[in-house]
């Protein structure tokens, strides 16, 4: 297993991990305080290049965004122009049986095509709140519910009780995580 040393850091030339610095920033004759803060300092570059970067994708996301956004504007404008006109056209070049059926839905020409699907009806709900009122009385069946557990609405004698047995509290369906303790660095 080999290094590459690209722009003096080093990457593992079989996974392409990152392995750390090429050169040493850390001596090791440090003291536990100069470590700490040698470590808080380059965790902090670390971080500013990493919102630096995240800041330039960020602008060059929105200009194509922009970008994006005009190109839209010009095919609306082209569909609310053409469109009808285009779905006519096509719809006359589509083969046709003896009966006048259509034999293909599909138009094609070099720089796309033209599709024709029938769509079936179909209900849906508009009004929600008056939808349910109306299940309630004519198809019960119809009404979907969804019941899950509110922890923090169980009773704290309970609660207590589950953290004192956690085998109990496993048949009863729960989990016990036991205390934790939580690490928050930040820098920038």
């Amino acid at each position: 297993m080999g290094f590459d040393v690209i722009d003096g850091e080093l990457w593992d030339e079989e996974t392409g991990e990152y392995a750390g610095p090429a050169s040493g920033w850390i001596r090791g004759d440090e003291t536990p305080e100069d470590l700490a803060l040698l470590v808080m300092r380059k965790r902090m570059d670390i971080e500013a290049n990493i919102l630096a970067e995240k800041a330039k994708m960020d602008a060059i996301v929105e200009n194509f965004r922009k970008l994006i956004g005009k190109h839209q504007a010009r095919l609306e404008w082209l569909e609310h122009q053409y469109n009808a006109q285009l779905q006519d056209y096509a719809m006359s070049q589509l083969p046709r049986k003896a009966d006048g059926t259509l034999k293909a839905k599909t138009w094609t020409c070099p720089f796309g095509t033209v599709g024709f699907r029938t769509i079936a009806p179909k209900v849906a709900v508009e009004a929600e709140d008056v939808a349910l009122e109306w299940a309630r009385k004519n198809c019960p069946s119809a009404i979907k519910l969804k019941e899950s557990i509110l922890v923090s609405q169980l009773p704290e004698p309970i609660k207590s009780a589950m953290l004192e047995h956690p085998a109990d509290a496993l048949k009863a369906g729960f989990v016990v995580h036991p205390e934790a303790q939580a690490v928050t660095i930040k820098t920038v």
